[in-house]
Formats: structure tokens, C-alpha cells, sequence
């Protein structure tokens, strides 16, 4: 596997201050370098007290001068220290506390207080439905809506006696409403257009939105209708028989025709249908 460097940390960096050498680096090498040569003087067998005060000294020399992966070896020894020491397995122990609201309540469990409670709500009851109002029926107001709805024809009204003769209201015959006054109107017949035609794409969908140029021979436009949301398109004033071109354009620039030619008759009863070429 690809090894990457790790991102030096800016404020923990060393100035060399002796030579070439860090503060670090030279507390090692003079500390080390002794200690090999005190071996060395104070091991008494032959060949092996060499071995063992040049590996001290060299010792220093690796702790100063020897990174693994950019990293001292005092850094690895140290991880590897605390990673014998640290514990292998973790438990989970919930400490949340409750929440503020939460927190001092207390629960009745009183019988006493409970029956008390029962018994205050059944006096309220019964004092609300003691002292619950009745509507006392008005009668004056309901003869008042009785003469609203009831139908003319039915209704006499009795004038006060002063003197004077009563005046009936006139009666109107509703037989001879329902008699037509006069001839009954004769419906025309539905304005039928000059041509009609519809535009769809290749999947058989309607176009709304389309415009349609229609030009005499001369190249001269006579006509531009447009599409309704169905797709349909018609003209109801009549064009002058001859050939015409027919050129279809659309404003989203999404679907493309062929431009046509069409004969124009005095009745054209067919229905143009105009279809576009798109590949897919």
C-alpha cells in the first residue's frame, strides 16, 4: 500500500541551534556517546564490551538522526508504550441526565386525593346542568318566518277595517307562463372552419405551442395560426384555391419539421395532420 507523508505540525518545529543538529538531536548524541564508552570501560570481556559500547552509542545516534515514516523513534516507542498500557476492551456506561422539565416530579398515589378529585368533577357537572340555560321558543318570530315562506297564492293578507274596501291582490294565471311567447328561434348550424389540421411528434403526441406559416405562391405569408393545448389548429376565413406552402416552426426549438405544400380547395374536409421528424 501507497505511503503518505503526514502533515508536519508548523508549531512544533525544531530550529537547529548546534550545527546541523537540533537541541533534541544533540542531548542525544551527547548523552548516548558516553554511556557507550562507560560500557565499554566497565565491561570486562574482551570483543563483547566493544559491541556493547559502540551499540550504545549508536543508539543515539538512531534516536537523533533515524525517522520511520517521518517519525522519530522516540514517537514509536512511546505509542508503543501507551498502547501496551491502554485497555483492550471499552464499555458503554449511559450517563444522560434527564431533562430540566423532567426532573423533580412527583406522582399522586393518594387514594384519598384521587375519590376527592372524582367527586368535585361530578358536583361541577351537576351544577352546570342545573344552571343550564333553556331557549324559551319565540312565537312571534316564528309566524314572522311562516309568512316568509309561504307562496304567494296562498297568502291573504286582511287590511284593517277603516272605511275603505279591501283591495285583493291581483291572481296571475301560471298556466299561460309555461306557453312560449312568440315563434320558438330556429338554431343556425355551427361555424365550420375553412381547413383544420393537428400536429403531433413522432410518438403521436399533440403539440401545443406550435406556429404555422402559410404562404401563397409567391411566398408571401397569408396565414400564421398556432396550436391550441390539444394540438389543433384552424382558420375559419376562406383562402383563394390554389397551392400553398405550409411551414411549421417551433419557438422552444425542441421539435423540427418539413416544410409542405398543400392544394386549397372550397371545401376541405380533411383533417391535415403535420408530423415531426425528430430521431427519438
Amino acid at each position: 500500500m501507497e505511503q503518505h507523508p503526514i502533515p508536519r505540525q508548523i508549531t512544533s518545529f525544531e530550529f537547529k541551534l548546534i550545527g546541523f543538529m537540533t537541541l533534541k538531536q544533540f542531548l542525544y548524541v551527547v548523552i548516548f556517546a558516553p554511556a557507550g564508552y562507560i560500557v565499554y570501560s566497565l565491561f570486562p570481556i574482551p570483543l563483547i564490551n566493544i559491541i556493547l559500547g559502540f551499540s550504545v552509542g549508536m543508539l543515539g545516534v538512531v534516536f537523533a538522526f533515524v525517522p520511520i515514516n517521518d517519525r522519530p523513534l522516540e514517537v514509536w516507542i512511546r505509542n508503543f508504550w501507551r498502547r501496551l498500557n491502554s485497555p483492550t476492551q471499552y464499555f458503554y456506561h449511559k450517563n444522560n441526565p434527564p431533562l430540566s422539565i423532567f426532573q423533580d416530579l412527583f406522582f399522586v398515589t393518594d387514594p384519598h386525593k384521587v375519590v376527592a378529585h372524582i367527586e368535585s368533577q361530578k358536583k361541577l357537572s351537576q351544577y352546570l346542568a342545573n344552571t343550564k340555560q333553556v331557549m324559551v321558543a319565540n312565537t312571534h318570530k316564528q309566524d314572522v318566518q311562516k309568512t316568509i315562506n309561504t307562496p304567494y297564492e296562498g297568502l291573504r293578507v286582511t287590511p284593517p277595517s277603516v272605511g275603505k274596501p279591501a283591495i285583493k291582490p291581483p291572481v296571475f294565471n301560471t298556466a299561460s307562463l309555461s306557453q312560449p311567447v312568440g315563434p320558438t328561434p330556429v338554431l343556425t348550424d355551427e361555424k365550420k372552419p375553412f381547413f383544420i389540421g393537428e400536429v403531433k411528434n413522432n410518438k403521436h403526441i399533440s403539440l401545443p405551442g406550435i406556429l404555422i406559416y402559410v404562404k401563397d405562391a409567391q411566398g408571401t405569408p397569408v396565414r400564421l395560426l398556432k396550436t391550441n393545448p390539444h394540438g389543433i389548429f384552424a382558420t375559419y376565413n376562406p383562402l383563394p384555391q390554389g397551392e400553398y406552402t405550409f411551414e411549421v416552426k417551433d419557438q422552444k426549438n425542441i421539435y423540427f419539421f418539413d416544410t409542405m405544400k398543400l392544394a386549397i380547395t372550397d371545401q376541405n374536409v380533411g383533417n391535415i395532420e403535420i408530423m415531426s421528424k425528430e430521431m427519438l
